[in-house]
């Protein structure tokens, strides 16, 4: 526990009764997810407390019914960045923070935005991040900081750091507890009832967000592995999200026809669908985390992002390199000297035969060199 005022001490140790706790992560999937481990151990040490959840709309889907969340403040990102409807938007921002009556802020997220809410939302302690883990001038508006540690370090970790904060155990890592409704099972089940009749079905991801596009593995890579896939009677299911329609064909056609393209899921359908699979392939996207979060095994594919900062967790997995890779953790230079080439197919057929063995070394990160 980090130095905290002897009130809100006793508070933690009664365990959070009367206390509202105000929880920045704005975005992206991948991040909210990765946040909601942390999020859940808060709740399981302060059982009494109110914890409510700030994040861009679209995202809402993640969180809004979850057991571990009292609430949830939707921002819109594009009225943010509308003249003519920002005032508006700060305002309803404003009432809706001040109006939880937040006794702490903690700001997962540590950037200016952030750090802005955590300040108009009146909380009188608001714990964040030191050093490289904020930017923006966060710093100017949290009241307790954590040191930022190495910066090849799992956000995982990161995240944990502000539980640990409030002197809350840190273990057993949960999952992410999503709040996958019926309905969205049952949409699963069906897809994969067409796609992979009486068999067993790995899931495939290739796609990434245009702004994202360096994260996108190359397509003969999911060929290799929906080759490895079919010969160990397991049925590949390529799924995509909105604007990766391209990536998806790709993906099939490197795999001759032998995996089967997915209809479009909403985004708790695709987590429903990853939690049948026998395994997740895919770069280090939303989708990757989805997997970890529901408990799916995985095979990363990383070029230019960090695979220590960005490590799947909490599930069996081999997170792939290419041979020699120095990656920093430092991400505009990891996107400039780090890529895909030399990350092979033979490679990533052999990750995914070792994750649907039970028998093989599992969690580990490998330059995928030749053995």
């Amino acid at each position: 526990m980090i130095d905290l005022p002897a009130p809100l001490r006793e508070t933690i140790a009664a365990g959070g009764d009367g206390l509202s706790i105000l929880v920045l992560r704005l975005g992206a999937m991948g991040d909210i997810v990765r946040t909601l481990p942390a999020v859940r151990l808060v709740r399981r040490g302060l059982p009494r407390a109110k914890i409510l959840w700030v994040a861009w709309e679209p995202w809402m889907v993640l969180l809004r019914g979850h057991p571990d969340l009292s609430g949830t403040i939707a921002i819109s990102r594009a009225a943010l960045r509308d003249r003519t409807r920002v005032w508006g938007e700060l305002a309803k921002l404003r009432a809706g923070t001040r109006g939880a009556r937040p006794g702490v802020v903690l700001d997962f997220h540590g950037d200016l935005r952030t750090g802005l809410i955590g300040l108009v939302s009146g909380a009188p302690e608001r714990l964040g991040y030191s050093g490289h883990q904020q930017k923006g001038g966060n710093r100017l508006f949290t009241t307790h900081r954590v040191p930022a540690g190495p910066r090849r370090r799992s956000r995982i970790e990161r995240n944990l750091d502000l539980v640990r904060a409030l002197g809350l155990p840190d273990a057993p890592l949960p999952d992410a507890g999503l709040p996958i409704r019926d309905a969205d099972r049952k949409a699963a089940e069906d897809i994969a009832r067409d796609l992979s009749p009486q068999r067993a079905y790995a899931v495939l991801n290739p796609g990434a967000s245009r702004s994202q596009a360096y994260k996108r593995p190359p397509a003969a890579l999911f060929g290799a592995a929906a080759r490895a896939l079919v010969a160990a009677g397991v049925t590949p299911i390529v799924s995509s999200g909105p604007g990766e329609d391209a990536d998806a064909a790709l993906a099939v056609s490197a795999s001759g026809g032998l995996a089967k393209l997915a209809p479009a899921t909403s985004l708790m359908e695709l987590a429903a669908l990853i939690a049948g699979a026998r395994v997740f392939v895919g770069g280090d996207s939303g989708p990757l985390h989805l997997a970890c979060g529901v408990g799916c095994p995985v095979v990363g594919l990383y070029g230019p992002t960090d695979p220590v900062v960005n490590t799947p967790w909490n599930v069996p997995f081999v997170a792939l390199t290419r041979p020699g890779s120095t990656h920093t953790g430092i991400k505009s230079v990891d996107r400039k000297r780090e890529g895909f080439e030399g990350l092979t197919a033979d490679a990533v057929a052999d990750a995914v035969r070792a994750q649907l063995s039970s028998s093989s070394s599992r969690n580990r990160i490998s330059d995928a060199s030749p053995s």
